[in-house]
């Protein structure tokens, strides 16, 4: 898996209570047990220790698809918004 996925996953197992062994790429945060609430708490922790906003992860996302919105996020924070 992506770097990216494993900063994700080292921030649920770390922040949220999930247990690392049992990520997997093909979760949902439904699966996990997240409710909005958790979602808006992950959210802050990546803000705060990866320095950038996520936006378009719902309960439906797998964790996969997750760690591809932060890649994105991750670009364009370091090159800017594309004009």
């Amino acid at each position: 898996m992506s770097a990216t996925y494993e900063q994700l996953a080292d921030i649920l197992a770390e922040e949220l209570g999930q247990l690392r062994e049992e990520l997997d790429p093909a979760l949902t945060f439904d699966d996990l047990g997240f409710d909005s609430l958790a979602l808006l708490e992950l959210g802050v922790v990546v803000q705060e220790r990866l320095g950038f906003l996520i936006e378009g992860i719902g309960l439906r996302s797998t964790l996969a698809e997750a760690a591809a919105l932060l890649d994105a996020a991750s670009a364009t924070a370091a090159t800017g918004p594309a004009a």
